[in-house]
């Protein structure tokens, strides 16, 4: 399908009059022909491309970028304003719930109505519209998006002029399609989980389903947005606002550069060498197990200048886990350290080290 076809299959009806008008600048990229056309020539040379024909779609392009990015500034703003009115009236029915239950452990008369069924259903329709909306205006972004980049590459083509440097900076200048959408994600899923606390700390060792799926990067907001309703968002440090940094993990991949032995193992999926992210892949389930170490120990415990023992002596000191909990972290630790050393593995540089993650839990 055609991208104009996609365009027209895709718009979201309340939205029609501010999306990029496609066809309008394909028109625009027509000049007009050299001679008319006539049944044996029905579709003569055009005339070539000018000045005036470049600034005519120039000033065209422009317009239409000012539309789309007023438009989809006006509709985040809008979201922004209804989470905050959510964000509010949650508070006040979280509050007269948490003061209807202490009045009844003290049997007293609350000082406050306790909320109803009518409330909270209330709540999660005012949740599900601005949903709706944050997955309307993605996907407005996102195709509008494609259509500023479809139009240019078409006009470098056809034209011979080299539009594409020079409206770059013009989008960077109206960055419409860089709004921070996870950050709603966060906000929206903790007004969902109205008597949870945000999620936090840290995870050593944890079971888990595994079931992978691909998702094609233009539904991935989407998902996100069905997948709160059911599960909150896992934010790690529930004490400070959301910021996209905060998505962003980042991982350092360790092989041997002689063999490449890790790498060639995971392609063909041999399981005797597994790279040692200690992910034990058993079907359906796996157990990762991780030990935290501060960053300025790192390349001493790698090159086998700091002992085991040293590292875990204050989580010993400290008492906070038990010696058996320890001891399984001490020897995760040996094993690592153990084949970093003798199968000689060190940092390389893998095709993916940086990524987003949303956790739900």
């Amino acid at each position: 399908m055609k991208f104009g076809e996609h365009l027209r299959s895709s718009m979201i009806k309340e939205y029609y009059w501010y999306y990029i008008a496609y066809g309008d600048l394909k028109k625009a990229l027509k000049t007009g022909y050299v001679s008319e056309p006539t049944p044996e020539n029905p579709k003569p040379d055009r005339k070539p491309w000018t000045e005036d024909n470049e600034k005519s779609f120039v000033s065209l392009l422009e317009s239409e970028l000012d539309k789309v990015f007023n438009f989809q500034k006006l509709k985040s703003e809008d979201i922004v304003r209804r989470i905050q009115a959510s964000e509010k009236d949650v508070a006040d029915v979280v509050s007269r719930l948490d003061n209807a239950s202490n009045a009844r452990r003290q049997s007293l008369r609350p000082s406050q109505p306790p909320p109803s069924d009518e409330d909270f259903l209330l709540l999660e329709q005012v949740l599900s519209d601005i949903i709706a909306d944050v997955h309307d205006l993605a996907k407005f972004t996102q195709l509008n998006y494609t259509g500023f980049q479809k139009i240019i590459k078409k006009h470098d083509k056809q034209t011979g002029w080299h539009l594409k440097p020079v409206f770059a900076a013009r989008l960077k200048a109206k960055p419409f399609f860089k709004d921070n959408y996870d950050a709603f994600v966060v906000k929206l899923s903790k007004l969902y989980d109205l008597g949870d606390s945000a999620a936090g700390g840290s995870q050593q060792n944890f079971v888990r389903q595994t079931t992978k799926y691909w998702v094609h990067p233009d539904n991935i907001t989407e998902l996100k947005l069905i997948i709160l309703k059911h599960l909150p968002v896992l934010v790690f440090n529930a004490n400070k606002e959301f910021e996209e940094k905060d998505a962003a993990i980042s991982s350092i991949y360790f092989d041997n550069t002689n063999t490449w032995e890790l790498y060639e193992g995971r392609l063909k999926k041999t399981e005797e060498q597994r790279p040692f992210d200690f992910v034990d892949w058993t079907g359906e389930k796996s157990v990762k197990a991780r030990f935290s170490l501060k960053e300025k120990h790192v390349n001493a415990y790698l090159s086998g200048r700091m002992t085991v023992e040293s590292i875990f002596e204050k989580m010993r000191r400290e008492g906070k886990k038990s010696e058996q909990e320890i001891a399984d972290l001490e020897q995760l630790a040996r094993e690592i350290q153990y084949r970093v050393i003798t199968r000689r593995l060190e940092p390389v540089t893998g095709p993916s080290t940086i990524a987003q993650l949303s956790s739900f839990r």
